[in-house]
Formats: structure tokens, C-alpha cells, sequence
């Protein structure tokens, strides 16, 4: 009856925009949010070239908390973590900076004239190139990745034009053939549109762990294939390249900032964005740093000026380098990282889709992390994707309707899916740390990594939006009242339900048991979630009924237990580290069944997050099974050996 109760309260006569507060709630935050703010700041912070351990990223993070200081976030700083290619960070070993000063590559016959200068166009000089003045003949490597690829050609002392990857075709090229330096245009990013604008440069990047790099300049399409139809012509072209840059030690700079919580300081409600990458970098992610100095900004304001009370949790915003500096912030601080209750992270959230044709996707926690946050976000996003339509349709006030003119009028286009990977949240989720995170994001983007990823591709209304919706989804976690909680809980019952119903598809009784066991366990451990943030409901969470489902054996049995090694902490590949192939050499076969499939990085992702020390492998399976999809024993088997061998797991004695 209580249950009842609850999940009643959620859908009762009063109906509210979001089940869980009283409609003052989301008003008063989108009162102060303000997408044209955030698209000033994407602005700003696209001037910058912002390569990890760079000087010109740790000017951004000064930026950013000047920003945070002038929004009246008292305490926010800017730490710096040693990235000096040999402090460790648990299992990674971090890289080195880069200083880039000026850089310029020319032709220099038979057709004399510039074709690319740094910083003019900053993508034009891969990342960790070094110093160069060199003048040479340009010699067709094709993809550059392959002993073939150079059978026949000579290559010492020429200047390399590769389509592989950079640190694969230096290597071969330049440190293995002599070869001064190389041309790419190495496409690393895939998406339906590639190939459509010829002249995207792409931004590339040399190993930061080899300190022998030479140089690389980035091309673009059309150039490349110019150059290649020349040289295929017989003719000899002969390019000057110089550059000024080094490899040196540097740091990983985190800016972070909190509004304290009042009743449960301790505990902390995360917000993240990775501050790096190549100017401009627009939505890849000034957009994300923009964000979420907006909800900082706003939320800020709008307890300062009474509108809503102070949180009971701590809000806690961080900057980070991408994946390294989350790494390295989690690995220093351990108590910080115990605090986090959960958070959301940001990661290419404006990009307009007429010109990048992403749409904005909130994935939810990992499947072996369930958690409220991911109601809370399905609350928020319908809230967003309802008021964005009826303003569409109807029109009215532009405020109202989550519009910042002259921003975009359109029906927020937006979903909520399952757990992908490719950021931040990958760490902060890691078994080690275990922090569910929500996960927003554009894809595809056409611009990502590329000269044209520019502020003028963005939208303030859609920066508005998910400011908005990020604001909201944090204040619920850090701010919700008890009194409220069990609005939140019906809606949490709710879904749980729904997940349940549709939990068995599978014709073999054994995988249908499997399916429902764990539709189960994923509602039980959202719901144990709710219990630790809100105990008020811990005495009606006890009163919901569970039928306990039984599970044969696998016919492919496989008790043995892994056991983490506890100094691997986080992703086993960590943005340029791969720990697989430092712990088994270069050469060594790291892909499995199990990682060759299309889900394969997840899988395997979620497979390690799963190593607690009293799992079997059968076990670990069928929770794979049951929230991804059906899978042998043998391939979570193997992928574990394989992680056996590199030394990240080893097996419990039996």
C-alpha cells in the first residue's frame, strides 16, 4: 500500500513538468540560465589551443576560473598534476607537454608558395611535432601503416605523406627509415558525411611518449590528393617544412569549483567537461566547459538571490584534460572521489544540426552501475524535449518555451540511451571508482576535430537547454527534500516496472532467466541508490515485494573468480596509453572474440567493471548477458585470460 501510494504521488492531480518538484523548481533555474552566456564563453575559450600540458590550456583554466570567481564561486582553483612521461598515475604512466611556438610549411619547388603556418591555422602541426628546418622531396607512402606500403620506395631523408595513423607511420617512416618528417591527412574520425568537405583538416597527433618525434603537418583532403596525383605524375616536389616546438615536462591542470552543501557537505553531486582540445574546438568542448559553467553560474545565482535554498549536497565542477586528467585527479584524491554520489558529464552539447548534423544524445549510467540519476535525467529530458515542442508549434513568450533568440526555435531533438563510451565518464565509472555518470553528448559531429568545428556551428538555445537540463538533474540529486523523495520514487517504481515487463524475450529458458534476474537486480540497485541519498525511504523500499529468480547452470561452466589488481585503477587504455600493450609488448595480440565484436569496447569495458573478487566468470557472463546481450562463457573467458596475462586480473585460488 505504501508502494501504491508512491507510485500515485507521481501521477496525482497536481501534475507538474517535473514529477518530483513543484513547478518553482525548474522555473526558477531556467530564470537564470542563459544560453547566449554559454556561447560567449564558447567564443572565449575557442581562442585557445588547448593541448594538454600546454601553455595555452593552462591559460584557458585560468580563464575559467576567473570566470568562476567573478560568478561567486569563492573557492575555485586550478591544480596541476605532474605530466612528465614518468609519474604514475596507479597503473598510467602520464605523457609529456608540448610547446608549440610557430611552425610554417612551404613549397618550395616547382610551385614555390606557402601551404600551411602555425598558429594561423592551429591544426596544421600535429601535436608533440618538434623542432625542424629542414628542406625536402616528398615521397607517397599510401597508408604508411605496413612494411609494403614503403617495398620500393626511398624514404631516407624525404618527408613521408601518410594516411595512416600518426604515431604507426612516424614510427615506420621516420625512426625505422629515416625518413625527416611526415604529411597526413589521416582521417580519425568516421562518420556518413566523411569525404563531403574536402577541405577539413583534421587535427593529428605524434606519440606524446616518443621523445625522438620529428614533425607532422596536417592536410586536407583536397591537398593531399593534389600532392599525390602530382608525385604519381613523376613529378618532384620539394617542400621546406620548419618548425619550433618541443616535448617537455608539464602538468595536467584541473579547475574545479563547488557550491557546499549545507546538511551532507561530504557528499557530492559531480559535474565534468574536458576543457582540451585543438582552436577552435567549438563543440568539441568549449561547448561542455561552457555548460557547465553555466549551471555553475546560474545555480550560484540562483541561490544567491534566494530563489532556491542552498543544497543539502555539495555541487563539485571540474575542468579536466580529457581521460588523463580525470585520471590523475581521481588517482590523487581518493577522498574526493569516495565522496562523489554521482554526476554528469559534458562532452560536445551546442553543435546546430543543419551544420553538424549531430543530435544530442543522454546516455545513461553503465549497466553495471545503476543508479537514480538515470530517472532523474529521463524526468529532466521530457521536460526539455515537451516545453521545446509546444513552443514549436504554438510559439508564446521564447524564454518560456527554453529559446534564447537569436538562437535556434526548434523542437529539442534529444535521446536517452544506454551506456557508450569515448569520454571522461569512462573513468569516473571505472570499477575502482564507481561513479555513475550520465552521459551528453552530439554525434555524429562533421566538424569534430577539424578547423571547422567554429562557435559560428553552435546554438545558444540549445547550450540553454542542456545547461537547463544539467542544472536541474544535479540541483534533484544534491537539493530534492525529503518530503519530495517519494514523488521521485514513484517515478523510479515506475520505470522499474516497465523494465520488468519487458525483461524475457529470449526463446532459451535459461537466457530468459538470466534477462529477467537481472531486470530485476537493476531495479533493486537503482532503488538501493534512492535509499542511500534519501534514507526517509528506506522503510518503504523494504516493503516492495521481489521474486527471486533462479538460474541453471551454463552448460559451459566456468567458476573460477578474477581478482583485480588493486594498483590498476581505471580503464585499462587511457586517451595515448594502452596498458595492454605496455604490460605485453608491442607486437602482442590484444583483440579477442569478445572485443572483435560491434559492441566490443563496451562489453569488455563492462566485463572488467565487474571483477569484484566474488564473481565467477559464469557470473560475470550472464550479468553481461542479461543487461547487454547473450554472449558464450568462453569469450568473457578469454577476454580475462587476456587480461590475466597482462597482469591487470589474476585468479582467486580455488
Amino acid at each position: 500500500m505504501v508502494l501504491a501510494a508512491a507510485a500515485a504521488s507521481a501521477g496525482g492531480a497536481d501534475r507538474r513538468r517535473i514529477p518530483f518538484w513543484p513547478d518553482a523548481v525548474p522555473q526558477a533555474i531556467q530564470a537564470h540560465v542563459d544560453g547566449l552566456t554559454a556561447l560567449e564563453t564558447v567564443r572565449e575559450l575557442s581562442r585557445f589551443h588547448r593541448v594538454q600540458g600546454s601553455a595555452a590550456f593552462r591559460a584557458a583554466a585560468d580563464r575559467v576560473r576567473q570566470r568562476l570567481l567573478a560568478a561567486g564561486l569563492a573557492d575555485a582553483q586550478v591544480e596541476s598534476f605532474p605530466a612528465d612521461g614518468s609519474t604514475k598515475y596507479a597503473h598510467f604512466r602520464s605523457y609529456l607537454g608540448w610547446n608549440p611556438v610557430e611552425a610554417s610549411l612551404e613549397e618550395a619547388s616547382p610551385r614555390p608558395g606557402l601551404i600551411a603556418r602555425f598558429p594561423d591555422l592551429p591544426v596544421s602541426l600535429a601535436d608533440y611535432s618538434q623542432d625542424a628546418d629542414v628542406t625536402a622531396e616528398v615521397v607517397d607512402v599510401g597508408a604508411g601503416i605496413s612494411v609494403a606500403d614503403y617495398d620500393g620506395r626511398e624514404v631516407r631523408g624525404r618527408i613521408a605523406l601518410a594516411s595512416g595513423p600518426l604515431p604507426t607511420t612516424h614510427r615506420l617512416a621516420c625512426e625505422e627509415r629515416g625518413a625527416v618528417g611526415l604529411l597526413s591527412d589521416f582521417p580519425n574520425q568516421t562518420t556518413a558525411w566523411s569525404g563531403d568537405d574536402r577541405d577539413l583538416v583534421r587535427w593529428g597527433h605524434l606519440s606524446p611518449y616518443q621523445t625522438k618525434n620529428t614533425f607532422a603537418f596536417m592536410l586536407s583532403k583536397r591537398q593531399s590528393a593534389s600532392l599525390r596525383a602530382r608525385l604519381a605524375a613523376g613529378e618532384k616536389v620539394v617542400l621546406r617544412a620548419h618548425v619550433r616546438a618541443r616535448m617537455v615536462p608539464a602538468s595536467y591542470d584541473v579547475v574545479s569549483a563547488t557550491i557546499p552543501g549545507v546538511e551532507h557537505p561530504d557528499q557530492e553531486v559531480l559535474l565534468t567537461a574536458h576543457l582540451c582540445h585543438q582552436s577552435p574546438g567549438a563543440n568539441d568542448n568549449a561547448s561542455g566547459s561552457a555548460a557547465i559553467l553555466e549551471v555553475a553560474r546560474a545555480l550560484k545565482a540562483t541561490v544567491d538571490d534566494g530563489a532556491l535554498p542552498p543544497p543539502r549536497r555539495t555541487i563539485r565542477f571540474l575542468w579536466l584534460p580529457e581521460i588523463a586528467g580525470s585520471q590523475a585527479w581521481l588517482v590523487r584524491h581518493p577522498e574526493l572521489a569516495a565522496r562523489a554520489v554521482a554526476g554528469i558529464h559534458m562532452d560536445m552539447v551546442g553543435g546546430l544540426l543543419s551544420t553538424t548534423h549531430g543530435t544530442f544524445h543522454l546516455s545513461r549510467s553503465a549497466e553495471t552501475l545503476p543508479h537514480v540519476v538515470n530517472e532523474i535525467a529521463r524526468a529532466w529530458l521530457a521536460d526539455v524535449v515537451d516545453t521545446s515542442a509546444r513552443f514549436a508549434e504554438r510559439g508564446g513568450d521564447p524564454r518560456a518555451g527554453l529559446v534564447w533568440l537569436p538562437g535556434s526555435r526548434e523542437a529539442f531533438l534529444g535521446d536517452l540511451r544506454g551506456l557508450e563510451l569515448g569520454s571522461d565518464h569512462q573513468v569516473f565509472e571505472d570499477g575502482a571508482f564507481r561513479i555513475p555518470m550520465v552521459y551528453f553528448h552530439d554525434w555524429p559531429d562533421v566538424t569534430i576535430h577539424t578547423n571547422k568545428d567554429l562557435p559560428e556551428n553552435l546554438d545558444p538555445t540549445k547550450l540553454g537547454r542542456v545547461a537547463y537540463l544539467g542544472a536541474g538533474i544535479a540541483w534533484t540529486l544534491a537539493a530534492l527534500p525529503d518530503d519530495e523523495a517519494p514523488r521521485l520514487l514513484g517515478y523510479a517504481l515506475a520505470a522499474a516496472a516497465a523494465r520488468e515487463a519487458v525483461a524475457a524475450p529470449s526463446p532459451d529458458a535459461r537466457e530468459a532467466a538470466v534477462q529477467r534476474r537481472e531486470a530485476e537486480a537493476t531495479s533493486r540497485e537503482t532503488l538501493d541508490s534512492m535509499s542511500r541519498l534519501w534514507p526517509v525511504l528506506v522503510a518503504q523500499l523494504r516493503a516492495r515485494p521481489t521474486a527471486a529468480q533462479t538460474v541453471a547452470p551454463a552448460t559451459d561452466r566456468d567458476t573460477r573468480v578474477p581478482v583485480r589488481d588493486p594498483a590498476v585503477r581505471g580503464p585499462v587504455a587511457v586517451y595515448y596509453y594502452d596498458h595492454l600493450r605496455e604490460m605485453l609488448g608491442p607486437g602482442a595480440e590484444t583483440t579477442t572474440a569478445l572485443t572483435s565484436r560491434d559492441d566490443g569496447d563496451r562489453l569488455a569495458y563492462e566485463t572488467l567493471n565487474l571483477v569484484d573478487g566474488r564473481r565467477t566468470v559464469e557470473g560475470i557472463r550472464d550479468v553481461i548477458a542479461g543487461r547487454y546481450e547473450p554472449l558464450p562463457v568462453r569469450e568473457v573467458a578469454d577476454y580475462l585470460g587476456l587480461l590475466a596475462r597482462a597482469g591487470v586480473v589474476r585468479w582467486k585460488a580455488q
